[in-house]
């Protein structure tokens, strides 16, 4: 009974193994799936994520500039000689004493100079910030084309299967016909050279899908393409196409993160234009010190009234006497600095204008790219009701051309023309869909939809 119990909780273990692996194994992976997953493994968005983390370093630092700072010193100094001792303000042939304390130093005004630096960083840090989202909106582009080209491949590959199915069939039924002496052995030749060749196809096609299936893994930075599948939505083509590419590109102009950052990029080279023209403007500043001194041979008379008795200084009681507290006011202002401050304002006027054509170059460049996008897909989509009128006229002639074959009345060759003609017309078509697809994919993408299918 005991052993029985055991077998039976041994066969349950390993079903529940099995029943695991396979659903790790139909694990189907999606659009959004894919580029979720990129955003969190892809190390050219890692890389970026780590500048915008300096970035934001660089603008918290900013208002920390705004703050006083702090510094402590001290020193000793031995000496032997006819040396200057500080300490007594006196001459001696050996010193052997030291000081230390405190400073803190605070900008009262320095022509706004760090105000502007604060929001030239600030601007700095959301471009960074926009810079990130524009590498993450490259990987998405880039990983649902290859999403489609697995669609495209899948498609394809599942065609010339079916044509290949098809010619067995027709070589099956052709050798049937020689035995009986119906057809020459010409056609019969001609028709297993056809098969042969299908299936030279069939596994070219096999093989580029198990290409675009890896570098969907590669983009994806997968250990493995074990059991790497992707879902397969329903992708369908509209009956109608209406977009219109000003209130794409309207939308683009709010949406799309070069614009964005680009725009911040021009508000940072304005805010270090008016640091460079602070630079003109006195600087006031205030310094704070308390420090002390102390000498190890130092002594002090013992009696008033006579001065020449003496004992030794204790270091703790000379360094609460000579405790030395100090408040400067310090004004600094620039009249020749050999031009620099020229040649820093005449800089930054032509970084602010470069930032100005670099914002109208990223609008013209987005224009552009959206005009090409619709072009692409308006032609796409003509071209797919075009390819899809053709192959239902390969089909029906294909279907004509295979009822003569089959009685005689055309050759093996005639016949491998017609499918072969099917067949490219049923590829054209899968191009044009998934073309179109892709480009409908990117127009939503510029209106700033997420991708998914």
């Amino acid at each position: 009974m005991k052993y029985l119990k055991l077998t039976i909780t041994n066969l349950l273990f390993g079903l529940f193994l099995l029943f695991s692996s396979q659903l790790e194994a139909q694990r189907l992976w999606t659009l959004e799936e894919c580029i979720a997953y990129a955003y969190q493994n892809n190390l050219s968005i890692k890389r970026q994520v780590l500048q915008t983390e300096i970035a934001k370093n660089n603008y918290q630092q900013s208002y920390f500039d705004l703050l006083p700072d702090l510094g402590a010193g001290a020193s000793h100094n031995v000496g032997k000689g006819r040396v200057a001792d500080y300490t007594s303000f006196s001459y001696s042939n050996e010193v052997n004493a030291g000081s230390m304390g405190l400073r803190s130093n605070v900008t009262l005004f320095s022509g706004f100079q760090k105000i502007n630096a604060v929001k030239a960083q600030r601007y700095a840090f959301l471009s960074a910030r926009e810079q990130l989202e524009r590498t993450k909106n490259s990987v998405a582009l880039a990983i649902a084309s290859a999403y489609l080209q697995i669609l495209f491949d899948r498609e394809y590959y599942e065609i010339t299967k079916s044509q290949a199915e098809v010619t067995k069939q027709q070589l099956e039924r052709t050798k049937k016909l020689f035995e009986v002496g119906n057809v020459a052995r010409g056609s019969l030749l001609e028709m297993e050279a056809s098969y042969a060749a299908e299936l030279v196809s069939l596994t070219n096609a096999k093989n580029k899908l198990d290409l675009s299936y890896l570098s969907l893994a590669q983009m994806l930075d997968l250990d493995t393409i074990k059991n790497f599948a992707i879902a397969i939505p329903d992708v369908s083509v509209p009956e109608n196409f209406n977009e219109n590419p000003d209130s794409i590109f309207a939308s683009a102009l709010q949406n799309m993160p070069e614009i964005k950052s680009a725009r911040y990029a021009l508000e940072k080279a304005k805010s270090q234009l008016a640091m460079a023209r602070g630079s003109r403007l006195p600087q006031l500043s205030l310094t704070a010190d308390y420090y002390t001194q102390y000498n190890i041979n130092a002594e002090r008379p013992i009696d008033p009234q006579n001065p020449t008795i003496t004992e030794k200084y204790p270091i703790g009681d000379q360094l609460n006497d000579k405790l030395y507290k100090q408040l400067s006011l310090n004004l600094s202002i620039p009249i020749f600095t050999r031009y620099q401050i020229q040649t820093n304002v005449s800089n930054a006027k032509i970084g602010k204008l470069d930032a100005e054509y670099q914002l109208r170059q990223t609008m013209l460049d987005l224009r552009k790219e959206i005009e090409q996008a619709y072009a692409d897909a308006l032609a796409s989509f003509e071209s797919y009701k075009s390819r899809k009128e053709a192959l239902i006229s390969q089909e029906e002639n294909f279907k004509y051309v295979q009822q003569k074959y089959e009685v005689g009345l055309i050759s093996a060759i005639d016949y491998n023309i017609a499918k072969n003609n099917y067949l490219k017309a049923q590829s054209d078509l899968l191009q044009a869909k998934y073309q179109f697809v892709f480009n409908t994919k990117v127009l939503d993408f510029y209106k700033g939809n997420a991708l998914k299918m």
